[in-house]
Order: structure tokens, then sequence, then C-alpha cells
């Protein structure tokens, strides 16, 4: 019997990890086993060909609210040509509606809710003892204890015992990190989880489904995490819902990867869901010692209104979550991504703009601005009339409108989530958004609205735009608010940024630049001076002049952009306080040397310094 689980991906760089723990749990029970790896953007008709040329016995689909609709459409397809072949479907996508999934589509004959891994595995034992017939395997199901199964009986009737599976015992699953699996990751991002379940009861997560939580022990967890450092995975991202629930075992962990990574040559990180105000001081104090880049922490802080926070039975401490990240943020070496979520209960218009700002300034890294959605078995979901929710029926039944806030100015929010997404979370703008913010506008909210206005009425909203065309198109936005002295200091920042950023010369169009007579020439023979090499590159200093010139950029500012940027780095207040009139006021030539060959880990930016214009001859 052949075995076929098919995993539909959102993008190339994503892998799955349940495809892989299902197929070493059903393998012992089947004698060929095969995952097979696509995403939703590729052509239907050619995955359709590649897994009938596969030639399978049985067919399975991981099922999300990403793929539900293109697994269905592949499935639908696949039993039309290969109606003796049974098709089997699992995941959070079909664990919470199976009889109405299998009476909607009568092509799908098995439907695994919850985790699958042992369920799974006693399905294709029945079916392989029945030769993959349905009928014959109907009969032995109702006959066994094969829990979470909903399948049809031999009178065609829909049978589900209403169990939704969870395996007790963790480290009774086969570890899926093989070197089979390791080999067919390549460059993409590996999930890990070291944990099933959440101790918190979020009205919008499905984990508020089932209490508790579940612990793979920490031997395996080492023993996993060991093969994939060794294995020079370079992202690894786990999957736990709170990483730090349990706090001496998440620092445990933590230290572990900070200690065996740092003979890796390779550059790694590590991706963990955190609840931002259960870190101790110990946990704190641990990240000063890890590596620039290798730990990234992702918190949900959702709203800072206290109301929303207690109806979504969102248990934190505000107050401490914006403590710790300005705290970790300090040390300079962790990525922080923070979350906050459009459409939750008691959160209108006015309050959004206030949850915003409050955790714009805590300055991470990313802040991901995302819509509520109302997931199958969420309790959010099944109280909607609650605040009148009104939501789209199909995935990923994202909220239109609620009592609070209207489908105009969620719309609006939507706009304004995809200027978000182009100039702050790219990291590309970080200098000119902090000067015109402070400058112009009363709040980070106001300036993004009206950046979206301007885009929207500038039909630059809805159509794809070259990253390089960003900086143009905010130097033109720049002339409708600023001064002709304001707005010579806004083009060297957006000379900066996108120096500091991208590794060519050629600036954007509108972007001015300050000619030196023989400047290349004369930083050249700056560098071929070995001692000069070694001061200022010093992991470069075998290079030669000529080889080293190509990696760096040398470009004249008129005004001390290095300045500015460092004291906006860590206090964003204090900027408009200190510095943001000065700035403007004190025009200083400067020279500022571009290295291409050393990123920041945290910011993505190339490393940077000011170089007096007197030392070169």
């Amino acid at each position: 019997m052949k075995l076929v689980i098919v995993a539909l991906n959102s993008k190339y760089i994503h892998s799955s990890l349940a495809c892989w723990y299902l197929k070493y749990s059903a393998q012992s029970f089947c004698e060929k086993v095969k995952v097979k790896e696509y995403t939703i953007n590729d052509n239907i008709d050619w995955v359709l060909s590649s897994i009938f040329n596969e030639k399978p016995d049985c067919l399975a689909f991981s099922c999300y609210i990403w793929n539900i609709e293109y697994a269905l459409k592949a499935a639908s397809s696949l039993k039309k040509v290969m109606s003796n072949v049974p098709i089997i479907l699992g995941g959070p996508e079909v664990s919470f509606d199976p009889v109405e999934i299998m009476l909607a589509n009568n092509f799908v004959d098995y439907i695994i809710c919850g985790e699958g891994e042992e369920s799974f595995g006693k399905l294709i034992k029945v079916l392989k003892e029945n030769k993959c017939n349905t009928q014959k395997s109907a009969d032995t199901l109702s006959n066994n204890n094969v829990f979470g199964v909903c399948y049809r009986n031999t009178d065609n009737e829909v049978i589900y015992d209403g169990n939704y599976c969870l395996v007790e015992n963790l480290d009774s699953i086969p570890s899926p990190y093989t070197e089979e699996m390791l080999n067919s990751v390549g460059n993409r991002i590996v999930y890990y989880e070291a944990s099933r379940g959440c101790p918190f009861s979020c009205s919008y997560c499905i984990s508020s489904t089932f209490s508790g939580v579940r612990y793979f022990s920490v031997e395996r967890v080492k023993s996993d995490l060991l093969k994939l450092i060794n294995a020079g995975i370079t992202q690894i991202k786990f999957v736990d819902r709170t990483f730090n629930a349990n706090k001496t075992r998440a620092k445990e962990i933590i230290r572990f990867i900070i200690e065996s990574s740092k003979d890796s040559s390779i550059k790694q990180n590590f991706h963990f869901e955190a609840a931002g105000d259960l870190f101790d001081d110990e946990m704190l104090e641990m990240q000063k010692d890890a590596e620039e880049g290798l730990i990234q922490f992702e918190i949900g802080v959702q709203s800072v209104n206290e109301a929303t926070l207690k109806e979504i039975n969102r248990k934190t401490d505000t107050k401490k979550i914006f403590k710790n990240v300005k705290m970790l943020k300090s040390f300079g070496n962790t990525h922080i991504h923070l979350d906050l979520i459009a459409g939750l209960p008691y959160e209108d218009y006015n309050s959004f703009q206030q949850s915003f700002n409050a955790i714009y300034l805590l300055k991470p890294h990313k802040l991901q601005l995302g819509f509520l959605k109302m997931l199958k078995g969420s309790k959010i979901r099944k109280t909607a009339q609650n605040h009148n929710y009104i939501y789209k029926e199909y995935p990923p039944y994202e909220v239109l409108c609620n009592q609070y806030i209207n489908f105009d100015e969620m719309v609006e929010l939507k706009g304004i989530e995809e200027i978000f997404e182009r100039y702050y979370n790219s990291g590309r703008f970080i200098n000119t958004l902090n000067f015109i913010i402070n400058k112009y506008f009363m709040t980070p909210f106001q300036f993004y609205k009206e950046f979206y206005i301007y885009h929207l009425k500038n039909g630059l909203l809805y159509k794809s735009i070259a990253a390089k065309n960003l900086y143009s198109i905010f130097c033109d936005y720049a002339n409708t608010i600023a001064s002709a002295n304001e707005l010579e200091f806004i083009n060297d920042l957006l000379k900066f940024d996108f120096l500091s950023s991208n590794n060519h010369g050629k600036l954007p169009f509108g972007i001015n630049r300050i000619t030196e007579p023989n400047l290349r020439e004369k930083v050249a023979n700056f560098l071929r001076d070995s001692g000069t090499r070694n001061k200022y590159f010093p992991e470069m200093d075998d290079f030669e002049a000529k080889q080293l010139l190509r990696n760096i950029n040398a470009e004249i500012f008129s005004y001390d952009v290095l300045k500015f940027a460092e004291s906006c780095s860590d206090n964003f207040e204090n900027a408009v306080c200190d510095n943001i009139s000065k700035c403007v006021k004190n025009k200083k030539k400067t020279l500022v040397i571009f290295d291409y060959t050393k990123k920041n880990s945290v910011t993505g930016l190339y490393r940077c310094f000011e170089l007096d214009m007197k030392l070169l001859v």
C-alpha cells in the first residue's frame, strides 16, 4: 500500500510539520509513505499531475484556513480520476465541523479530528487490512476503538463519535526531524513545537477549545534542536502558543540554544511566540548573552483597552509587557515582533488608534496589524451575536464589522495596514519616519492615515510598487508638507535610509546626491594603507583596496544624519524634544561610509560610520 500525504503551504519559504509527523506515525502500518509539499500559488494542474503520477493507494491532505479551498478543489478532481483511492482530510480547518464538510463534499472519505498521530495510524492500518475498500473499512472502524474519525458507513451515512483527538504522551510520537525530512526542507523555514496547548483561554484562539498544556520532554526537545542546529537550518520557528508559559523550562531550552549555537558557522534564527509579561529578570538577562539575531520574540499585545482584554479572556499585564519589550529591545541583539488586532470587542476606531499609538512607541522591529478572524472552534465565533459580528463566511473568516467599528472604518484600517507594511515593517524608512511623524503629526496613527489617503488619491494603494520607487513616493509626499530647508534634511534621511538597506549606489528618482570631485579615488587611496584597513575594516584587512572598494559606498550628506539616527534609535519621545529642530538648523557636511559586507541580523541594515573628510588626501 502506498500512502501520499499532501501539504499545501501558503508560501515556498514555509515547510510542513504535520505531514512529517503523520508520515512517521503511519509508516509502521504502511510499506510506502511519501510526503509531497506544494504551495497554494502552484499551478493546480501541475499539482494534480504530480500527485496522480505517484499512483497512491490512499491520499491525505493537511487542511488549514489558507489552503482549504485549494485542497478541496484538488481532492475533488483527483477523486474523479482515482475513484478507488480513499481521501483523508485532517487539520484545524476540518476538525470542528467534519460532518458538514463530508455532507457537502461526497469525494471525502475520512476526516481526522484533532491531533492525528494516533488515529491516523490506526485508520491507515484499517485501510491496509481492507485493501483500501472504504465499505469494508467502515465495518472495521465501527467495531474498533479508532476515535475522532468521521466516515461513511455502508448505508452512506456520515458517522462521527464527536471526539477531538489529543495525544497525551507527546514523546510517544516519532520525531519528524529525520535525515529524509531535513534534506527535503532545503533553505525553507522549519517549524518546531516543544509543547501543545496553552494555559490561557483567549476567545479568538482555537487553543481555547481545550484546556491545559502538554509538553515534549526537555531531553526530546534538546535532541531535536541539536539535529536542526547541526543540519544548518537557518530559521527554526517554534509554534508553541505560549513558549514561556513554563518559565523554568523555557529558560533551559533557550540556554541550550544559545550554548549549542556558539560553534555553528551558519547564522541561525529561533523564533518564539511568548507572553511579554511572563519574562522574569533571569530570562531577560539571558538574552544579553545571545548572538545578534539568534533569538526572535513574537509578543501578542493585541490591545491596550482593558475592557477588550477582559472580554476576550486575555489575562495579561500590559504595563509589564511594555517594560519587558523596552528592556529586550535595548539589548540590540533580539528581534522584537509585536501583534495588534483590529475588530476586537469594545475596540472602536478611537480605541484602536490608542492601542496602535501606544504599541508603536515601543518601536518594535515589526508590528503586525492583523484583523480578527472568527476561527472554527473558537469561543468568539460561537458567541459572535453578542457583539453583532458580521464576518466572511469563507476562509479566513475575517471580521467585516461589529457594533463598535463599521465597515468603512475597517476598510480604512486595511489601507493603513498596506502602507504600514510597505514603509514601517519593511525596515527601510525608519529614520525618515521618525522625523516626519515627530515633526508634522500629533500621533503615529495620524501620519499613517494621512499617508494612506495620499496613496489612495494618487492611485498608488492598489498597485504593485517596486521597493526603490517607494523612496520617490515618500519624497513626493514630503513636498506637500515640508518647507524648503526641511525638504533638504528629508532628502538626506531618505538617502541615508536607502543606502543603509540597499547595497548599490544608484539612488531612487528624486533623491539628490552631493558630488565631490574625485571622491572615489580619494577613498581608494585612503584604503590602500594597511593600517587604515585594519582600523576601519578589521575583518577585511586581507582585502586589496580595489576589492574593498567594491563592497563599500562613500556618500556625502548635508546634515549629520548619523547623529539623528543614533538619537532616535532608543527613545522615540526624547528625539522630539532634543534633536528634531537642532538637526534641521545645524547643517554639517558629513561623509558616511556604508559597509555592505556586514548586515545587522536584527534590523537588516548595513553597518555605516562617519569618516572625517580631512583624512582623504
